[in-house]
């Protein structure tokens, strides 16, 4: 298990010649358990909001606008839902040891990629490839 205390100040991960070193596995710590945060706040929020569009609405027009963005805070809360287990699995990565590499082929998914998306899976070729594109070199 890991056990991180400190919070890592100035930090680049770009500049750390060490791939998944200890401040570079803190970094991505603290920046997964920010978009936790983030996302069980949103989820409040939303829910909250659920409730309110609650009612039905006399006149059949303004019924659908309720039910247009009930239906569309549904498909937005399983979004959130599907990012926050997704965040949730790479904290349980970083804690195994295995994040931070792809989960098809073993290989360093990439600093550069884990920053844009740290909770990701897979390396860029092999995303590129789930996701029918070619990554042309």
């Amino acid at each position: 298990m890991t056990v991180i205390l400190r919070k890592v100040s100035n930090y680049n991960p770009l500049n750390d010649p060490v791939y998944m070193s200890f401040n570079m596995k803190q970094y991505f710590y603290e920046e997964l358990n920010q978009e936790l945060e983030k996302l069980i706040e949103e989820e409040v929020f939303l829910s909250e909001s659920l409730a309110e569009v609650a009612n039905r609405e006399p006149d059949f027009v303004d019924q659908s606008v309720v039910e247009r963005l009930r239906f569309n805070n549904y498909v937005y809360h399983e979004y959130e839902q599907h990012l926050r287990s997704d965040v949730e699995a790479a904290l349980h990565r970083l804690e195994d040891g295995s994040y931070g590499y792809c989960v098809a082929t073993g290989k360093p998914i990439g600093v550069e990629r884990l920053i844009a998306a740290p909770y990701a899976l897979y390396c860029i070729d092999v995303q590129a490839e789930k996701e029918g594109q070619r990554r042309w070199a």
